[in-house]
């Protein structure tokens, strides 16, 4: 029988900025995409309230979209050094029995960085709202899945294993871990610390 006292190890807050980094690079094309559209709108003769709704309707996503992206990213730095603390403190040692690399699942991934380009123009609301809806739906799916540990950005520092040990019982185990260590292998020691099901961070 499932235990009713289990609950998701990250907040919402933390699996939010998750999200909002996995899709960094994809914000920073549609970030360049609509500013070289635009380009003729960027140093306007006086400051007047049309030249602000101007501002406000060529680059006012851009301008979320930055300090969304940075809000997130210190946010992460907060998440994973915590995470790297609790690891070292109070992760269990472990041996690993099995591993499989799941960086490529980050290519799989990449593929959800088309959908906004089936919309072309951002200043125009018509096609942002579909977009809005779709990343809506996939933060969804992303944020209680193992989805939430397969992120393209991490993967320039990180690396995703799926691992099988022994706890301290005797019995076999399996987690998703996401580790600094880019060669794992069988035999390695671990301290994995248990983020949300099935997910873990771990420090060797």
């Amino acid at each position: 029988m499932a235990s009713h006292t289990r609950r998701h190890g990250l907040k919402r807050g933390a699996r939010f900025s998750l999200f909002i980094v996995s899709y960094t690079p994809l914000f920073a094309i549609m970030i360049f995409q609509q500013i070289y559209q635009n380009k003729d709108y960027l140093h306007p003769v006086e400051i007047t309230k049309e030249t602000a709704l101007n501002f406000f309707r060529y680059f006012g996503v851009s301008s979320f979209l930055v300090i969304i992206s940075i809000i997130s990213f210190i946010g992460l730095l907060i998440l994973l050094r915590n995470l790297e603390r609790r690891a070292s403190e109070s992760g269990e040692e472990i041996t690993v029995t099995d591993v499989e690399n799941k960086n490529s699942e980050a290519i799989a991934y990449l593929f959800t960085y088309i959908i906004p380009f089936v919309f072309q123009d951002l200043s125009n609301i018509s096609q942002l709202v579909p977009i809005i809806a779709l990343m809506s739906v996939t933060y969804a799916i992303y944020s209680n899945s193992s989805m939430m540990l397969i992120n393209p950005t991490l993967s320039f520092w990180y690396s995703l294993y799926q691992i099988e040990y022994k706890d301290n019982t005797g019995k076999a185990k399996k987690t998703i871990v996401l580790t600094k260590e880019r060669f794992l292998e069988e035999g390695d020691i671990l301290r994995p610390k248990r983020i949300a099901h099935k997910l873990s961070y771990g420090v060797a």
